[in-house]
């Protein structure tokens, strides 16, 4: 299936995306907000960042003095660079997201980074692109465009929360995830499934094919 995905990107210090999706949102995208760390990568693939987002001590002094128009420095340590860039983003009214380069380095900060998305989706429309699929927060219920056969994982932050399901393989029926494991590894029937909960945030994870 054919994702529409936002014209702008947020790029995480993660591990820089190898997967023809996640590259063709670099390519594609009006604008690029840059989380420090992940500058020179970008650069490596041939690109520019429209704004570089961060506390900055991971740019070079080269590329301090080559960027200057273009950073944004934010000096608290009590959120992240992507939360910071996530922030810089709304200020300018950007609500339609796409994070890349947010996973596969450390698990730690790949699992912060998940975890983000559940407060990200109540201010703004987000997707986190990985070398094998995407994440969409969802904050209530919704139909997923999907394909028959393709891998779909959903994982609750509120163990309290039933979570019912149609148009998936194994049937959801007010199954409440009091683990990750739960409802992972299920499989989209067509092109289209719905999930129905009060509560939540919800975490979809679906596979590119």
């Amino acid at each position: 299936m054919k994702l529409d995905l936002p014209r702008t990107v947020i790029l995480a210090n993660g591990q820089f995306p190898s997967h023809a999706v996640p590259l063709a949102a670099l390519r594609g995208a009006d604008r690029i907000v840059c989380c420090d760390g992940a500058v020179e990568r970008l650069v490596d693939f041939g690109l520019e960042p429209e704004w570089i987002v961060g506390d900055l001590d991971s740019l070079s002094s080269a590329d301090c003095e080559r960027y200057r128009e273009k950073l944004v420095r934010v000096r608290e340590q009590e959120t992240n660079d992507l939360t910071k860039a996530f922030r810089f983003c709304l200020s300018h009214g950007w609500r339609e997201l796409v994070i890349a380069g947010a996973t596969g380095l450390r698990e730690d900060h790949t699992l912060g980074n998940l975890s983000l998305l559940a407060d990200f989706a109540g201010e703004a429309s987000v997707r986190l692109l990985t070398d094998t699929g995407w994440f969409t927060p969802l904050n209530a219920s919704a139909q997923l465009r999907s394909q028959e056969g393709q891998q779909v994982s959903i994982f609750s932050f509120d163990p309290g929360t039933a979570v019912y399901a149609e148009g998936l393989r194994y049937p959801l029926n007010g199954l409440r995830l009091t683990r990750w494991w739960q409802a992972a590894l299920n499989e989209a029937c067509g092109d289209v499934f719905g999930l129905t909960f009060d509560g939540g945030p919800l975490l979809v994870y679906q596979t590119y094919s």
